[in-house]
């Protein structure tokens, strides 16, 4: 009977040893699991790596190149909004959006929409410009709190430079229609040619289920002036726009806001 004891005390020792270090186990092993998970996550960040700030760039071409954490860049059209993913809006010489409401459009200077880590800004004129770039979310409203970079730089003089001519405007007057089909993220037109202070009528059809998009006229691609903003409807629907074209002929500049990949060329003769 003794012996018999002995072996039944000694089996239900070694059975609570076993059960207590399962425990412990386990304990440590549910307190150091989120801890290594967390230390894999952190804010999603963007830098400008190139240029530096303040830097002298002695051609026309600038390009920005950065680097994105904890942020995943995806496709910019039709996503629907999802934590931690978006695209990046480029700008040049434009104050950085902040309203959490409504998409990252600048009201002023160059913008553009993409899911690269570096966008070259060509034929940018001599002078100091400032560069940013930013997160935002797939709707295109920013990240909250904003997420962003901006830097100054200064552009020497281009090596090829620009000569512009003594421009002689045309009779104004008259009046021009214009069809203008917005389809597949594009438009059907990349040039449109008025006659200078015709009173312009854009027709305008967007094709593009659920997609908004608008037309708008600029001086240029930095969009320094306005010269018509219609406003932005989804699709599929059609409005009609109506404004009057510049007196001075030349090259201007058209885009959809919302897309300014969509653009092109509006010509005044």
């Amino acid at each position: 009977m003794t012996r018999l004891l002995r072996l039944l005390i000694l089996t239900l020792v070694i059975g609570c040893v076993a059960l207590f270090s399962g425990v412990v186990a386990q304990e440590y092993g549910s307190s150091q699991t989120p801890a290594a998970a967390g230390n894999q996550m952190g804010d999603p960040n963007v830098t400008i790596t190139s240029p530096e700030a303040n830097a002298s760039i002695a051609v026309g071409n600038v390009t920005v190149e950065v680097n994105v954490t904890n942020f995943t860049l995806v496709e910019p059209t039709g996503q629907p909004n999802a934590p931690g993913e978006g695209h990046l809006h480029y700008y040049l010489d434009a104050p950085v959006p902040t309203n959490e409401s409504e998409p990252a459009i600048p009201p002023v200077g160059g913008y553009v929409i993409s899911t690269n880590l570096s966008h070259t800004w060509e034929n940018v004129t001599p002078g100091e410009h400032n560069l940013s770039v930013q997160l935002v979310n797939n709707d295109h409203t920013p990240l909250i709190p904003l997420v962003f970079e901006t830097i100054n730089v200064t552009v020497g003089e281009n090596a090829t430079g620009n000569v512009t001519g003594n421009a002689t405007p045309a009779a104004g007057g008259g009046t021009t229609t214009v069809d203008l089909t917005a389809q597949d993220i594009r438009f059907d037109a990349s040039t449109i040619t008025v006659p200078a202070g015709a009173e312009v009528t854009v027709n305008f059809n967007n094709m593009d289920d659920g997609v908004p998009h608008n037309f708008a006229v600029y001086d240029s691609s930095l969009r320094s002036e306005q010269i018509f903003v219609g406003d932005i409807i989804t699709g599929p629907a059609m409005t009609t726009y109506t404004f009057t074209a510049p007196e001075e002929p030349g090259t201007y500049y058209f885009q959809c806001d919302v897309h300014p990949d969509m653009n092109g060329d509006f010509i005044v003769e």
